[in-house]
């Protein structure tokens, strides 16, 4: 997420809304879905492979994308995959962006199309709430030519942002940004999340829209919380509808090291068809 936000704005909402490409075999899932792995020789269809794409540099290590599916053809989780040393080297300015594609296999049992990858070392807006060193983590259900297509927020194109997803389709306790991103869209903030309620901010859940679609997930993380974290597993709140349909949904999000490796992991698990 990049600066979107006026502070007064989103505190209003918060107010109404509180009050109102490479396969391998089983790569180190999260201790969620450890029972994959365990419980293979037990039942066959829990044996699941995992397709990776390629790597991209990043500081002066690599992230790639991975997808754990079942032989049964049901996702077990979906993320980013980062090299230790990713987090060494990160420029120290700007708005940094990376697109992570996806295997092919991704699109074939969920609703993604493509990731990025977006470092702020600064953070960005509202001040004291998203003003850390933060990684965001977008998984994209649009085209990345689409992705590329969104325009900049103006008095011409403010109603492509206005139209918000019809009632339903964004989950209870959201509120939209003032303003939309180019080449992003219109960033969707938890209003009950710690730091709009008296916390502070480690790690978010966000929902995208643009042009009355809902158009990506995203897992927002602080790089403090990523080099403190061993295993971190948190809900994603679901809203009532989806589209498309007839796919797999995930319903948390992850972020964890394997100690193994020592590569860091943030993914989405616990897949529902909806």
């Amino acid at each position: 997420m990049k600066q979107i936000l006026s502070y007064p704005v989103l505190m209003i909402f918060s107010s109404m809304l509180v009050i109102s490409c490479q396969k391998e075999i089983s790569q180190s899932p999260p201790q969620a879905i450890t029972g994959i792995a365990d419980n293979a020789s037990h039942d066959p269809s829990l044996i699941s492979n995992t397709f990776k794409g390629p790597e991209i540099h990043v500081g002066q290590g690599k992230v790639r994308s991975f997808i754990t599916i079942s032989h049964s053809g049901v996702p077990a989780e979906i993320g980013f995959e980062l090299t230790d040393s990713v987090l060494i080297g990160l420029p120290a300015d700007g708005e940094n962006s990376y697109i992570i594609p996806l295997h092919q296999k991704a699109g074939t049992v969920t609703p993604f199309d493509h990731l990025e990858l977006d470092w702020n070392p600064q953070g960005h807006p509202p001040p004291g709430i998203y003003t850390f060193p933060h990684f965001d983590f977008h998984f994209y259900k649009i085209s990345l030519a689409a992705q590329m297509a969104i325009p900049a927020d103006d008095a011409t194109t403010h109603y492509l942002f206005a139209n918000y997803p019809p009632l339903g389709y964004i989950p209870a306790g959201y509120a939209p940004g003032p303003a939309g991103v180019p080449q992003m869209g219109l960033h969707w903030l938890d209003v009950l999340a710690p730091e709009f309620n008296g916390g502070h901010f480690t790690k978010t859940f966000i929902y995208g829209s643009y042009n009355g679609a809902v158009t990506f997930y995203e897992p927002m993380v602080t790089k403090a919380f990523i080099e403190a974290t061993s295993y971190s597993s948190a809900p994603i709140r679901q809203p009532m509808h989806f589209a498309p349909a007839n796919t797999y949904y995930p319903t948390q999000y992850n972020v964890y090291r394997n100690a193994s490796n020592g590569n860091y992991y943030v993914s989405l698990t616990g897949f529902v068809w909806r």
